[in-house]
């Protein structure tokens, strides 16, 4: 008998200035339904509102996997949507298993309460958002008066926890008090799309900046927590021993941080040594990766890190922060260089890799290795569908 699963989220693909989560959730949907379990979605318009293709409170086919997008109203980030709501409640009972991702978000508040009214065991995917670091780096005050409110009560009702890092777990179980049943399955990737990467040349063709030069990049959200800080100070330092350096900056500004970050460097008089592309997808994402020297992601806090999982893929060295979730994963695989915070420690990370043709190489492998193994969506979906299966056993 065939498992059903509502998985329910505040948004959804192809709401992709969102970030990571958006392409991770529907991949592992996708491969889900591929292998035998069916996999409807509930979400809102949130990122979409001007899109005039997407059908809202209607059942649509994303690659098998059914999805229905109900309006929000409201503040973005809390996306308030009653019709998600009622249709939750409604509908919970023709589900084996509810499946929550994200934890700030009225989407939450609703599939919990409609799961434990309709006496339906429920996960939530927490994706970091209640990291103490977190917490405190953005509305720390009004996350802290909603957490008693409402979000403390969702979450220790919940049948079990999903983190997607070992330390993603530790450290929000620790901060929270929580001793729920809990499981680390990671975010995946599909394979296939790096076993032919674009032609070596093609993004450096694209930019004169980046003609005969060697560069940096960092691909993500333009965000404070991101640590664009740290990278542009340690950019700073490494420009100096290295004229022929440049650091590529991909990613969508939603947030108008970029403005604090081009002031910055302007300040430093390096503005006309960093590119910025805008948000990059497909092939374009991928020839950034395939030139690029180094890649960095010096975050201050982050659950998992999926750009960084794509740039090993690539074949890329990469140097990441100890609040990156991924971090214990790669330092056992000698898979990159785990930095602290703080810019001093990045310029030191930065000066060894550049400085050898050994350790990049080195690097390389152990990241195209450690990818194979650990994210692998085939594999992360088998293990997915085990956990969902646990609730059912005996």
């Amino acid at each position: 008998m065939t498992m059903r699963v509502l998985h329910i989220v505040p948004s959804y693909i192809p709401a992709y200035r969102y970030g990571g989560p958006i392409q991770s959730v529907h991949l592992l949907n996708k491969r889900l339904s591929e292998i035998g379990v069916a996999i409807d979605v509930y979400t809102t318009n949130a990122g979409l509102e001007n899109r005039n293709d997407i059908l809202i409170n209607r059942w649509v086919d994303l690659d098998g996997t059914r999805v229905k997008y109900f309006n929000y109203y409201g503040y973005e980030h809390y996306t308030f949507s009653p019709r998600l709501f009622f249709e939750s409640l409604k509908e919970a009972d023709s589900y084996d298993l509810v499946h929550i991702t994200a934890v700030w978000n009225f989407p939450v508040l609703a599939g919990s309460i409609a799961s434990l009214l309709r006496k339906k065991p429920y996960v939530i995917s927490t994706r970091g958002a209640i990291y103490e670091k977190a917490v405190n780096l953005k509305s720390k005050n009004k996350k802290l008066l909603y957490y008693h409110l409402a979000a403390q009560h969702y979450l220790k009702r919940a049948s079990a926890l999903h983190f997607t890092t070992k330390d993603e777990r530790e450290k929000v179980l620790s901060y929270l008090k929580l001793d729920n049943k809990s499981v680390v399955i990671p975010n995946g990737i599909d394979l296939s799309l790096y076993h032919s990467l674009p032609p070596e040349g093609i993004f450096r063709e694209k930019y004169p900046l980046l003609k005969d030069k060697k560069y940096i990049l960092f691909l993500g959200r333009i965000t404070p927590i991101k640590g664009l800080d740290i990278l542009i100070n340690a950019f700073k330092e490494i420009s100096r021993v290295d004229p022929d350096i440049v650091l590529v900056i991909a990613g969508p500004d939603a947030e108008g941080y970029g403005k604090e970050v081009k002031g910055l460097l302007h300040e430093y008089g390096i503005f006309d040594r960093v590119l910025f592309t805008g948000m990059l997808t497909g092939d374009d994402k991928l020839s950034a990766y395939r030139d690029a020297d180094i890649f960095v992601l010096s975050s201050y806090s982050e659950n998992f890190g999926m750009s960084v999982v794509e740039a090993m893929a690539c074949g890329k060295p990469v140097i990441i922060s100890d609040k990156v979730g991924i971090h214990q994963e790669v330092e056992q695989n000698r898979a990159g260089i785990i930095v602290e915070a703080n810019s001093g420690s990045l310029f030191k990370g930065l000066k060894m890799v550049l400085g050898s043709e050994e350790l990049r190489k080195e690097l390389s492998l152990n990241a195209k290795k450690m990818v194979e193994e650990y994210y692998d969506i085939d594999k992360v979906a088998d293990k997915m569908r085990t956990f969902y299966e646990s609730f059912f056993k005996g």
